[in-house]
């Protein structure tokens, strides 16, 4: 028997006996005076003992029995707290075991709960399908990056882009794709990543962009993490027909303490338009360019089709001289004239936003046409670059074969050039383009020839006047056996088709003595009047 149980049989058995005697003694003695006040004394005495035996039952049960169950329910759902034992009492034991199981049910919910909102909070962090750091938490470590840069040393972030995702996502199911990309995702996460030592950030930002976030980087370390980056994406590369891969566009600048992170971002972005004008993997270096380069596709849309409505852009002729100073052809560019830029745009400025807006064929029908015009009153041949972009665009090549074939006269000494890297990878649309301007009296150049030597292959298949190499490759020619060899190369080939090979970036007289033994012709630009 619990002493619960014992204590309340014990105060019922005393007031028990208590109200026999009162009775007992009642009937037994009459009712005089000293019996009523024995019997009024019992009584009270019953009283008493009653309220004395309820007060000492309350007090214990709150200091022993519901202060200790207040504590173990407040304790219910900690993890340190250890709850002590409930008094010994049988009639307490199924709520002891009941506050027990409670606990551990309290538990079990609060981990399940965490682990919930754990996975919840790298959801939100994380690509759905690559599984890489998403666009908001890429935000935010760069944003701790710049403000670190002080006290850490400046870093670097690199931009890619996959320029062809549409086109993937056209030819191959899409969870074919996805799987691509989270392949993709996990090598150059162990490449450059978290797995790297030491570990850079991998994000994707968008369905085609993706971001490396280098800090405390020498400009000398971002270049190695940026060439490891392009070769591998490179090698990861699909192809989506005959000789023709998905192309990546890369960016990368620098950062510092004073940076601002969408001022980054956009730098970052308009470098990515240049790239992908470049129409090659090669990384594009954004440097602090002026504000006003960087503006959005909005502003860019709107400049550009003003210029296009109201006829603001004009060409920049340049004099291409060889040997002597002598004028070989003059060369064209298109620059836009903006009411709010005191100078002129350059093409090299507004033809990544072009490019990128799909406004590029009509820059180019514009060049062409304002060539033609300038061709009128001017003698010697002229020569104009084409965008690679443009090409691509189903209704360029016949709106500029209409326009070559209304001008006759003057087509007969206009050259179009195009990047040699066009010629390798998008052969198809190079020899229509030849077959246009070829039908219309015109002429094609091949210029950034060292870029692309696999161009190389196609020159014998195609009408080519010209082809012309430059950058690096010629300024370090002196030095480097191989280049040398690749330039004996390219003029042994253009001898044998006729075409003429010219040398642009020529730093000294050692290197253009060099290019006169290779029957390669050393030239330079000059400022022309317009």
């Amino acid at each position: 028997m619990s002493i619960l149980r014992t204590t309340l049989l014990g105060i019922a058995a005393l007031t028990a006996l208590l109200l026999i005697g009162s009775q007992a003694l009642g009937i037994l003695v009459e009712a005089n005076g000293p019996a009523r006040i024995v019997l009024a004394l019992t009584v009270a005495a019953s009283g008493v003992c009653w309220a004395a035996s309820a007060v000492a039952l309350w007090r214990w049960l709150d200091r022993r029995l519901l202060a200790e169950l207040s504590r173990r329910l407040r304790t219910l759902g900690g993890v340190d707290t250890a709850p002590g034992a409930l008094p010994a009492v049988s009639e307490l034991a199924e709520v002891n075991d009941a506050l027990a199981q409670a606990r551990e049910m309290f538990r079990a919910t609060a981990a399940e709960n965490t682990a919930r909102i754990e996975s919840m909070q790298l959801e939100l962090n994380l690509d759905p399908v690559t599984r890489l750091p998403n666009r908001r938490y890429f935000h935010n470590e760069l944003r701790r990056a710049l403000s670190q840069a002080g006290s850490e040393g400046p870093g670097h972030v690199l931009m890619f882009r996959q320029r062809d995702l549409i086109e993937i996502n056209r030819r191959m199911p899409r969870d074919n794709a996805d799987q691509w990309l989270r392949s993709l995702a996990h090598r150059l996460d162990q490449l450059l990543g978290r797995r790297h030592a030491p570990p850079y950030l991998l994000a994707r930002l968008n369905g085609s962009d993706f971001a490396l976030l280098l800090p405390a980087t020498t400009p000398a370390q971002a270049g190695v993490a940026g060439d490891k980056l392009r070769l591998e994406l490179r090698a990861l590369r699909l192809a989506l027909g005959e000789q023709r891969w998905c192309r990546w566009a890369l960016a990368l600048t620098p950062y510092g303490a004073d940076d601002q992170a969408s001022d980054l971002l956009a730098r970052l972005d308009h470098a990515l338009m240049r790239a992908e004008s470049s129409d090659n993997d090669a990384i594009e270096h954004a440097n602090h360019e002026p504000r006003s380069d960087n503006g959005g596709e909005h502003q860019w849309r709107d400049t550009l089709i003003a210029g296009l409505d109201q006829h603001r852009f004009s060409l920049d002729v340049r004099g291409l001289r060889g040997p002597d100073d002598a004028l070989l052809r003059n060369e064209a560019t298109l620059i836009l004239h903006d009411a709010e830029t005191p100078a002129p745009i350059t093409a090299a400025r507004f033809m990544p936003a072009a490019i990128r807006l799909g406004l590029s064929a009509e820059c180019d029908i514009q060049a062409v046409r304002l060539g033609l015009d300038w061709l009128v009153s001017h003698a010697g041949q002229l020569a104009i670059r084409l965008s690679l972009a443009s090409l691509a665009q189903p209704n360029f090549l016949p709106r500029l074969g209409q326009l070559l074939r209304d001008r006759p006269t003057q087509t007969v000494r206009l050259v179009l050039e195009i990047d040699a890297h066009g010629l390798a990878e998008n052969y198809s649309v190079a020899r229509t383009l030849c077959e246009v301007a070829t039908d219309a009296g015109a002429r094609i150049g091949i210029r950034r020839l060292s870029q692309d030597f696999a161009a190389m292959t196609r020159l014998h298949q195609l009408p080519i006047f010209y082809v012309k190499v430059g950058g690096d490759f010629v300024s370090g020619l002196a030095q480097s056996p191989g280049s040398l060899h690749l330039a004996g190369s390219v003029s042994e080939t253009a001898r044998q088709l006729k075409i003429d090979a010219y040398a642009e970036d020529v730093p000294d007289e050692k290197t253009a003595a060099l290019l006169h033994e290779l029957h390669i012709t050393p030239v330079h630009s000059d400022v022309a009047a317009i």
